[in-house]
């Protein structure tokens, strides 16, 4: 027969066993959904950066033929094109060998499963088999044997500031600026496509004799009032 100090020693440890057990679970889950998110919006971005690169080949490519223009700006437009068309090819290799979308897939089934276990555990006896369930956590993290990142989880420290009173002010700031990075890098391709786009349309239109001569028309025009 097992003394009772020993029996309120063994319920204390089993307690905060448990109480370990919920918490890493519960970040687990969280950190998993937000890999998911990050790798579905990285996906987005990524074809929406391939699009807006395919329409750019299509309208450098006609510049030249719609307007006249320089042997210079003729082998700059034609240095673009060829930049574009490597980007739209090295995107679509590393999308293709990433597979973001099944990523994205693997971290929300895992990110489901410990949810549930997690219910399973936190609505079971105080004196329930926890090397079971622990035992099962582990199984789905074998599972499925993805990794997810540090912006993952600096997202899920933002999301709960209450369980990381462990973290002062400034990590926190340094997590939230690693993020802002992270999603300022990625913007800054779509801006950059773009805008080199518009320069090369813009450049060309009005370095065209013709349209030099209409404008200089309605200047003229604009002048006789």
């Amino acid at each position: 027969m097992i003394p009772l100090v020993y029996e309120i020693i063994l319920t204390d440890q089993n307690e905060v066993a448990r109480e370990k057990l919920l918490k890493d679970m519960k970040r687990t889950k969280g950190v998993r959904f937000n890999a998911s998110k990050r790798v579905e919006e990285s996906e987005v971005r990524a074809t929406k950066n391939t699009a807006y690169a395919s329409v750019a080949v299509i309208v450098v490519t006609l510049l030249p033929v719609f307007f006249s223009m320089t042997q210079f700006l003729e082998n700059s437009i034609a240095l673009l094109t060829v930049a574009l068309s490597i980007f739209i090819l090295a995107s679509s290799l590393i999308r293709s060998s990433n597979s973001g979308l099944v990523k994205a897939e693997q971290f929300q089934r895992c990110a489901l499963e410990v949810n549930s276990l997690r219910r399973e555990l936190d609505s079971s006896p105080k004196n329930a088999n926890l090397p079971e369930f622990a035992a099962k956590y582990d199984e789905i993290l074998k599972r499925y044997n993805i990794n997810h990142e540090q912006s993952d989880y600096d997202q899920y420290r933002l999301e709960h500031p209450d369980e990381f009173p462990e973290y002062a002010q400034e990590e926190l700031k340094t997590a939230r600026d690693n993020l802002k990075q992270v999603n300022r890098i990625t913007n800054s391709i779509s801006i950059s496509i773009v805008v080199a786009t518009l320069i090369a349309a813009a450049t060309a239109i009005l370095s065209a004799p013709e349209v030099s001569d209409a404008l200089g028309k309605i200047i003229g025009a604009f002048k006789s009032l």
